[in-house]
């Protein structure tokens, strides 16, 4: 066994000219493609945190802030929000003859979301907020995909929510200190215990690393990311979700792999991407760091420690599509 590092590298490092891909495949997710990596292509969500005895499909209400701009509205990132136990309480009471009317009594509450059996809602197309946060929430909304009426359905259920909340105690006083209002409902993660299904990427994995809101809530070995506890040790083999790091960020961890593969410390570092709604994967090989290889490939003198450039480097990457054996 050998000791190993994976990289879901960043959406904003993949080759533009590469990027053919329909405008509307993105549509189609469910989730990002960390979450369906983690929990399979419906990204049950709801199913996996609260694993409900029978098999019946669940679904998430995340409470969250639409900041509404002079021509859309757009959904706020719900880390943003830092609900306290208090102020869910509160604003759940206030709706609680709405949720009653349109969803019955059996929800399970927590301070930045409820989940409810999707009982009818079940077929309804649904993002998670990860995916749509930051982007005009009219292309992310819930959308009919067997049964019509149901999106408009849900519709209303969140429209005399944000009434209610549009003015609440809790939220004036939020505004008073300066802080966004919580003054909406997000519909996502709907599924069963049956529909969750982890990529086989991620079986033999020890370590995962990712700044996930729900974190080590969709797998128990993540930690949050780290460019201290990177490389790992003892044939160990790590995962790294990088797609959420800024550019330096992102430089910074490529230029610590590429230095503890130089120093022998790592034996193999894997690249991993989703195109074309196809994961793929690239192996950078120990040979590409001996002295001249760079040279060749970059106009680079690796002797000097000199290591190419992610982007440098992306535009000489061959990609594969991703099997098992591809990565043993």
């Amino acid at each position: 066994m050998n000791t190993q590092l994976s990289f879901l590298i960043p959406e904003f490092s993949l080759n533009s000219s590469e990027l053919t891909e329909s405008d509307d495949a993105i549509f189609e997710q469910k989730g990002t493609f960390e979450e369906i990596l983690l929990l399979g292509t419906n990204v049950p969500i709801a199913a996996k945190l609260i694993s409900p005895i029978d098999n019946q499909p669940q679904f998430c209400l995340e409470l969250v802030h639409l900041h509404a701009t002079r021509d859309h509205v757009v959904l706020m990132a719900p880390s943003l929000l830092q609900i306290t136990a208090d102020e869910e309480i509160a604003l759940r009471t206030s709706v609680t003859e709405t949720l009653e009317y349109f969803l019955g009594s059996a929800g399970q509450f927590y301070p930045h979301r409820w989940i409810f059996p999707a009982r009818e809602f079940a077929t309804l197309l649904t993002h998670t907020p990860s995916l749509a946060s930051g982007l005009n929430i009219d292309i992310w909304m819930p959308k009919d995909t067997h049964t019509l009426g149901l999106a408009k359905q849900w519709r209303r259920l969140q429209n005399e929510i944000q009434m209610i909340w549009h003015d609440h105690p809790v939220n004036e006083a939020r505004l008073a200190r300066g802080e966004l209002t919580i003054n909406s409902i997000w519909l996502h993660g709907i599924g069963s215990v049956t529909d969750i299904s982890q990529h086989p990427v991620l079986k033999d994995i020890h370590h995962l690393f990712s700044d996930h809101i729900l974190a080590s809530s969709l797998d128990a070995r993540i930690t949050p990311l780290s460019l201290q506890n990177l490389i790992p040790t003892n044939n160990q083999h790590h995962f790294v979700f990088a797609q959420d790091l800024k550019p330096t960020q992102w430089d910074e961890y490529w230029n610590t792999s590429l230095h503890a593969f130089q120093q022998k410390t790592l034996d193999l570092i894997h690249l991993y991407r989703y195109h074309q709604g196809e994961l793929q994967h690239h192996v950078v090989f120990s040979k590409e760091l001996k002295p001249g290889f760079f040279q060749n490939l970059f106009n680079k003198n690796t002797s000097k420690k000199q290591f190419p450039s992610w982007l440098e480097y992306a535009k000489k990457i061959h990609w594969n599509k991703y099997s098992e054996s591809s990565c043993n």
